[in-house]
């Protein structure tokens, strides 16, 4: 799974995270993270790894969610497709 391998390359060299980093892409940004654990999903059901960012002070203060949103970043090599396939499922976000 792709999340162990970043908390792995945390441990291992700061530097790997970082350029990691650079290769991810925001495709969604929703009102909770229940919507993006549901479009994560759809998203892993299909073969794409996606991961979800939140400044929600690691759910201390979960309704800065609805302030700042919940990114879902997916590779950008996995964009185009994870795109295609959240516009097909008509995911709605408050963008529309």
């Amino acid at each position: 799974m792709l999340i162990f391998l970043i908390s792995k390359q945390i441990k291992l060299v700061g530097y790997d995270i970082i350029i990691y980093m650079k290769n991810l892409k925001k495709i969604k940004t929703l009102t909770s993270k229940i919507e993006a654990e549901i479009a994560k999903g759809f998203l892993q059901s299909n073969g794409i790894d996606s991961f979800i960012f939140a400044d929600d002070a690691g759910d201390m203060y979960p309704a800065q969610d609805l302030v700042y949103g919940v990114s879902l970043m997916v590779n950008k090599c996995d964009f185009r497709k994870a795109k295609e396939l959240l516009d097909a499922l008509e995911f709605e976000t408050e963008d529309g």
